[in-house]
C-alpha cells in the first residue's frame, strides 16, 4: 500500500521500520538467550552493550526525522489553512464579481463608481491644472516685481517707461483704428461683391425668363400653324371626296349608256338564241315522248313480276301455316311433359327443401342456444373485466391522487426554495452594495449622481467613513435629511418598467 502524500509516505515507512525494530529485537534476544545458554557470556555482554550503543543512536537519528517530519507535517498543514483561506478568497472575489455581473442594480451601481471615480480624477486633475497655472502665475509676478525693482531705481527710467507705454498705447490704438477701418473696407467691399453677383443673379434670371417666353411663344405659333394645315387638310380632304362622289356618278352614267348600246345591239342574238331554243324544246319533247314509252314497259313488267312473286308468297304462307300448325302441335305436347316433369321435380324439390327446413332450423336452435351460452359466459366475463377495471382504475385514481399530494409537495418545496434562493441572492446583493458603498462611496463623495446613493446605504457609508481617519468627521446624519433630487420622467410607463426591472 503506497501513501498518496508524502505525509502519508513517511508515516507508512515509520511503521515499517519500527516493526522490523520489533522483529529484529526479537531475533536478538532468542540469539542472546542462545548465547547465554552456550556459556560465552562476556563476549554476549559485550555484544550488548555495542548494540546498546547502536540502539541509542538509531533512536537519535530516529528522533532526529520524527521532528523533520513532524516539522514537514505542521509546514504542509499551515500551507493547506494558507490555501484554503486564499481558495475561500478567491471563491468570495469570484461571487462578488458574479454578483456585480448578474444584478442589474449592482451593474449601474458599478457603472455610477466608475462615473463618480471619473469624475473625482477630472475635478483633481482640474484643480491642480488650476493650482499649476496660479503658481506659475505668481512666480511670474514675482519675477516681474524683482524685474520692476531693478530697473525703476531712479525716476528717468519710470518716466522712459511711462513715455514707451504711452507710445505702445498710442501705436496699439492707432493699430485697432486701422483694423477697424480694414474691416469696415472689408465689408465694404463683400456687399458690393453681393451686390454684383445679386444683380448678375438678376440678369440671369431675366435672361432665362425671355427664353422661356420666346420658346412658349415658338411653341404657340407652331401649335397654330399646325392647327391652320389640320383645317386646310380637312379641306383638300372634303373637296377630294366630292371630286371623287362626282367621278363616281359620271362613270355610272357611262356604264348606263354602254349597257343601252349593248342591249340595242343583243336584238338580233336574241332572236338567233330563241330559234335554237325552239329547235332544243321539240328535241326535249321527242325524248321525253320515247322516255314515257320506254318507263310503260318497264312498269308492265314490273306488275308481272309482282303477281308472281305475289302467287309464290300465298304458296308459301299455306306451307308455313301447315309447319307451324304441327310445330305447335309438337311444342304443346312437350310444354305438357316438361310442366308435367316440373310439377313433379317441385313436389321433390318442396319435400327436399322441407327436410332441409327441418334440420336447418335444428341446428339454429343449437346454434343460438350455445351463441347464448356463450353470449352469456362473454357478458360474465365483461362484468368481471369491468370490475376489474373499476379497481385497477379506483386504485389508478389513489395513485393518482397520491402523486399529486406528492407534486403539489414537491411544487411547494420548488417555490420555497426558489423564494429561500432569491431571500439569499437578494441578501446577497444587499451585502455586496453595502460593502460597495463602504468601500468607494465615501471617497466619492460630491462626484457622484443625484440619486445614486439611497437612504437605506447610509449607514454603510458611515461605516466605510469612520474606517477613513480623513472622513471620520463626516456627518452622515446631515446627508438624511437632504432633500431628494428631482426626477424627471424621461421615456413611457413600461420603459420605468423596465429599468426598476
Amino acid at each position: 500500500m503506497e501513501g498518496k502524500t508524502e505525509l502519508q509516505r513517511n508515516a507508512f515507512v515509520t511503521a515499517r521500520r519500527k516493526e522490523l525494530e520489533l522483529f529484529q529485537r526479537a531475533l536478538d534476544i532468542q540469539w542472546l538467550n542462545s548465547r547465554m545458554e552456550s556459556g560465552r557470556m562476556g563476549r554476549c555482554l559485550a555484544l550488548i552493550q555495542q548494540e546498546a550503543q547502536t540502539e541509542k543512536e538509531f533512536q537519535e537519528r530516529t528522533d532526529h526525522a520524527a521532528i523533520v517530519n513532524a516539522r514537514a507535517a505542521k509546514e504542509a498543514a499551515l500551507g493547506v489553512e494558507i490555501e484554503k483561506v486564499r481558495h475561500e478568497e478567491i471563491c468570495n472575489l469570484a461571487r462578488r464579481h458574479y454578483l456585480r455581473q448578474r444584478d442589474p442594480s449592482l451593474r449601474v451601481l458599478e457603472k455610477k463608481l466608475q462615473a463618480g471615480y471619473v469624475c473625482r480624477d477630472l475635478q483633481q486633475q482640474i484643480l491642480h491644472n488650476q493650482y499649476k497655472k496660479l503658481q506659475e502665475k505668481a512666480e511670474a509676478n514675482q519675477a516681474n516685481d524683482y524685474l520692476l525693482k531693478a530697473l525703476y531705481n531712479d525716476f528717468e527710467a519710470k518716466e522712459k517707461e511711462d513715455r514707451e507705454k504711452m507710445e505702445q498705447t498710442t501705436q496699439y490704438c492707432k493699430e485697432l483704428q486701422q483694423q477697424l477701418v480694414n474691416r469696415q473696407l472689408q465689408k465694404q467691399c463683400q456687399y458690393e461683391e453681393t451686390l454684383i453677383e445679386k444683380k448678375m443673379l438678376e440678369e440671369v434670371m431675366r435672361t432665362l425668363a425671355d427664353e422661356d417666353q420666346r420658346e412658349l411663344k415658338q411653341k404657340k405659333d407652331l401649335t397654330e400653324k399646325t392647327r391652320k394645315e389640320m383645317v386646310t387638310f380637312q379641306k383638300a380632304r372634303e373637296a377630294w371626296r366630292e371630286k371623287q362622289k362626282k367621278m363616281v356618278i359620271l362613270e355610272e352614267k357611262e356604264i348606263e349608256e354602254q349597257l343601252k348600246m349593248l342591249g340595242d345591239r343583243s336584238v338580233a342574238v336574241i332572236a338567233e338564241r330563241e330559234r335554237k331554243q325552239k329547235i332544243k324544246e321539240e328535241l326535249n319533247d321527242k325524248v321525253a315522248a320515247k322516255i314515257m314509252a320506254d318507263e310503260a314497259a318497264r312498269l308492265e313488267r314490273i306488275n308481272l313480276i309482282k303477281l308472281l312473286q305475289e302467287q309464290e308468297l300465298l304458296e308459301k304462307n299455306v306451307q308455313d301455316d301447315i309447319l307451324a300448325k304441327e310445330k305447335q302441335e309438337r311444342v304443346r305436347k312437350d310444354t305438357m311433359d316438361a310442366l308435367t316433369a316440373q310439377m313433379e321435380n317441385k313436389k321433390k324439390v318442396a319435400a327436399d327443401m322441407k327436410e332441409k327446413e327441418v334440420k336447418f332450423r335444428k341446428e339454429n336452435e343449437a346454434k343460438m342456444a350455445a351463441d347464448m351460452a356463450e353470449e352469456r359466459e362473454k357478458e360474465l366475463k365483461k362484468r368481471e373485466k369491468a370490475k376489474l377495471y373499476s379497481q385497477e382504475l379506483l386504485k389508478q385514481i389513489a395513485a393518482n391522487r397520491v402523486k399529486k399530494e406528492k407534486e403539489e409537495k414537491l411544487e411547494a418545496q420548488r417555490a420555497d426554495y426558489v423564494w429561500e434562493c432569491d431571500r439569499k441572492w437578494r441578501a446577497e446583493v444587499s451585502g455586496e452594495r453595502r460593502r460597495m458603498v463602504a468601500e468607494h462611496a465615501p471617497a466619492l463623495l460630491g462626484y457622484l449622481q443625484a440619486g445614486v446613493l439611497q437612504r437605506a446605504d447610509l449607514p454603510a457609508l458611515g461605516a466605510g467613513a469612520a474606517t477613513r481617519p480623513d472622513l471620520r468627521h463626516l456627518d452622515v446624519d446631515a446627508l438624511a435629511h437632504a432633500p431628494e433630487p428631482k426626477r424627471r420622467p424621461k421615456c413611457n410607463a413600461q420603459c420605468r418598467v423596465l429599468r426598476e426591472y
